[in-house]
């Protein structure tokens, strides 16, 4: 998509964006891509130019396309060697076993060989539509904003396939393992099955993970690294997609540390939220964390472009707001109850060890 168009020679969009002061990238998750421009805000046309250009008359020269090829090869030897983004594939394909969620992301060599040219063409033209895009434009625009947007954008044919219904992914039935050999250190990743992201228990779940795993003050950093000193790092998240998916918990051991030890103190935390739910001041110092990490997600305009571009495509403009609200409303009872629904590791979860070799 940065490798030209009708109008945009090979290279030129990155060499414009730069010569405007601006900054320019893409990113892809499971759920959907994004192509974003940071320009002053006397230079966001050209970002609209190039938007609307490629989306009617990509290129997609044969020579470029086995240029990004290369890249993307580049790409997945870079996280083979990785062992966490390894750990976390390796992971993702127990969990979710043929379910989409399931495959990398960046695909696999295999495949990512047989792709052509003529396929990409052919499923740019079938993807990139208006009807299948949403469009956000943030910043000191001016009163004309959405005059230019229709005039670049409105003509354009719509006809994009209705988006496929993913299966909901099949929970694990038993605590499943998955063991790897790599790196000098040995790395936890525990992934339990958790809710999709406007299910009302999931903002509840949130704010109870960030009781469990948030950074120095929460009951598993206290535990595996300020007290007993067992781990570099530890963390609690939660997948925010569409579909049920999936919190994890993971950790880094220090050197010399026996991995069984900390899979049992990790289990122990998880088993004592059912009996002892977070305190008055462990749900305080969480909710301070959440809206602290919400207010810095969003502290920059690009930020909050991007936030309410993703809300628009997988929910709806106030879901941030909505969920933030949420999770701060969530009581103790809430907690004790999503706790008891979605906290049983030892009845459905992959722990997954990445052990040096």
């Amino acid at each position: 998509m940065f490798k030209g168009s009708g109008r945009y020679a090979a290279g030129e969009i990155d060499r414009r964006t730069r010569e405007l002061g601006g900054s320019n990238n893409a990113f892809t998750s499971h759920d959907s891509t994004a192509y974003y421009f940071s320009f002053s805000s006397e230079h966001w046309l050209e970002a609209l130019d190039i938007e609307a250009e490629r989306m009617d008359d990509l290129t997609l020269d044969p020579e470029e396309v086995d240029r990004e090829r290369q890249v993307i090869e580049e790409e997945l030897a870079m996280y083979e060697s990785d062992p966490w983004d390894a750990l976390d594939k390796a992971v993702h394909r127990v969990f979710f076993d043929d379910h989409p969620y399931g495959r990398p992301i960046v695909g696999k060599r295999k495949t990512l060989g047989a792709i052509d040219a003529e396929e990409l063409r052919s499923f740019h033209r079938e993807h990139y539509r208006p009807d299948n895009a949403v469009l956000v434009v943030a910043g000191a625009m001016g009163a004309e904003a959405l005059a230019r947007i229709e005039a670049r954008f409105g003509d354009k044919e719509p006809g994009a396939p209705a988006r496929r219904a993913l299966p909901e992914p099949v929970r694990p039935t038993c605590a499943d393992r998955v063991e790897r050999r790599q790196g000098d250190v040995a790395r936890l990743l525990l992934a339990i099955p958790s809710p999709g992201a406007d299910d009302p228990d999931y903002a509840p779940l949130r704010l109870l993970l960030t009781a469990l795993g948030g950074p120095r003050t929460s009951r598993l950093a206290a535990k595996l690294v300020e007290d007993d000193q067992l781990c570099v790092g530890v963390s609690c998240e939660i997948t925010e997609s569409t579909e049920p998916s999936m919190a994890v918990v993971a950790a880094e051991l220090l050197p010399g540390v026996e991995p069984a030890v900390v899979e049992e103190r990790v289990q122990a935390e998880l088993a004592r939220l059912l009996s002892e739910p977070p305190s008055t001041d462990e749900l305080d110092r969480a909710r301070r964390i959440l809206v602290a990490d919400w207010v810095f997600g969003v502290e920059r305009i690009h930020q909050q472009a991007l936030a309410a571009g993703l809300a628009v495509c997988l929910f709806d403009r106030d879901y941030p707001e909505r969920h933030l609200a949420r999770a701060l409303d969530a009581t103790p009872d809430d907690l004790a109850r999503v706790a008891e629904r979605w906290i049983r590791p030892r009845q459905s979860s992959v722990t997954g060890w990445s052990l040096p070799e």
